[in-house]
């Protein structure tokens, strides 16, 4: 057979096309197939014809789960949903609680772990100089954005995480409302699904938290911390704000727009004259 050649779907014999061929262990699996799977799924290419077919009976059986599955709680993140059965002890993590859809349903007793996981992601800020020239202000100066996520462990046979995020876009540190809310959901998340309040610290890096992330294991009111110096959106220099304008600093020193202190009539750091 030629390496064009199409092949046939090894669970419901259907011709695969050309970028429609999903690989198994020990055979092939069309885009058809493969969309009935388990969204948690994620061991397909390690998994034999036999281990699909036996799940695509699983997920058919599941179907009636969902069709009997009765919503006493739900908490709403931005995308995702948790949906709770008390009355049968199970829930589910979906877009949309509908046999179109057929979200695994689990048994709460499955689950192993649940904790709420933070991504910090840090950008430099930077200033143009009087050549148009990128420059780093000294101190360096960050902006912080975070992702929450769940970190969600069960014991099931075709999956052992149900990972899933509670925002859609990135939180800016200024946004500190969203970032109460985003913390108060997981908490809830997490009690709900573990029948025990969530520690007084969720995040997973086991730094101190009053309600928003932190840096450097230093307590923070609502944004991120450089050195000893409070962050409030600008850098402190000699105990003075600094707006991105040069200041006036105690004797013959002046501060430049870059955030360094000089003493002559030219900036030592970006070059720019005293002004």
């Amino acid at each position: 057979m030629g390496l064009f050649d199409k092949k046939n779907c090894d669970i419901c014999g259907e011709k695969i096309g050309l970028l429609g061929n999903r690989k198994l262990d020990d055979g092939n699996l069309c885009k058809n197939c493969a969309s009935k799977l388990s969204p948690w799924f994620e061991e397909r290419r390690h998994s034999t014809v036999e281990d699909i077919k036996r799940q695509l009976e699983y997920r058919e059986k599941n179907k009636n789960a969902v069709r009997s599955f009765s919503i006493t709680r739900e908490f709403s993140a931005d995308r995702y949903h948790v949906f709770i059965d008390d009355n049968k002890g199970l829930f589910a993590v979906a877009f949309n609680m509908s046999e179109q859809d057929n979200p695994d349903i689990v048994p709460l007793s499955a689950i192993t772990s649940c904790r709420l996981d933070i991504d910090e992601q840090r950008v430099e800020e930077e200033y143009k100089d009087q050549d148009g020239e990128s420059r780093s202000y000294v101190p360096p100066r960050y902006n912080y954005s975070y992702d929450y996520k769940i970190k969600l462990g069960v014991n099931t046979p075709w999956f052992d995480d149900m990972d899933f995020k509670l925002n859609t876009f990135s939180v800016k540190d200024h946004e500190r409302a969203k970032m109460m809310n985003y913390e108060q959901l997981a908490n809830q998340i997490i009690t709900a699904l573990t029948g025990a309040p969530a520690p007084a610290s969720v995040y997973s890096n086991g730094m101190m938290n009053q309600g928003y992330p932190q840096q450097s294991n230093m307590m923070n009111q609502g944004y991120p911390q450089q050195g000893n110096m409070m962050n409030q959106g600008y850098q402190q220099q000699g105990g003075m704000m600094n707006q991105n304008t040069p200041q006036q600093a105690s004797g013959d020193t002046w501060v430049c727009a870059c955030g360094a202190t000089n003493t002559g009539a030219f900036c030592e750091y970006c070059g720019s004259p005293k002004p």
